[in-house]
């Protein structure tokens, strides 16, 4: 089973059996297999999440990348961020702040974000998305 299974929809119950079984997972694994999946699809073109550390007690995530063109690797923290359960079935990711350990990265990011409200709340409907989100923040 690899993670992307949990970006693809399924019947009720493959869905049940693969958050069974991600749960069963410790969270260290559960992590590494989050890490692998955002190298896998998100940062294929950019490069790649050498670490992802999640302080669950202190709301931070930590992701150091190695990206194409710098000589250096890149940390991206994100704090303060929340997890709220809707009204509805779907769970909301509030971001938080976030800092980029290169000023121009941090600009660009920011500025995307302010553009695309982002920075407020998202909305998580997939229920294997909320499972793995619940799991390991």
């Amino acid at each position: 089973m690899q993670f992307s299974d949990f970006s693809k929809t399924g019947n009720g119950l493959m869905d049940a059996v693969q958050m069974f079984f991600f749960r069963m997972l410790p969270l260290r694994a559960q992590i590494e297999k989050v890490r692998a999946e955002i190298n896998r699809s998100l940062l294929k073109p950019y490069g790649k999440l050498i670490r992802l550390e999640i302080d669950k007690e202190h709301s931070i995530i930590r992701a150091e990348l190695e990206l194409k063109g710098e000589k250096e690797p890149v940390w991206i923290t994100l704090s303060n961020y929340r997890l709220i359960q809707g009204t509805g079935k779907n769970l909301w990711f509030e971001p938080g702040t976030f800092e980029v350990s290169r000023e121009w990265l941090h600009t660009l990011v920011k500025t995307f974000a302010d553009r695309m409200t982002w920075t407020e709340r998202m909305e998580i409907k997939n229920p294997l998305h909320q499972t793995v989100l619940k799991s390991i923040l």
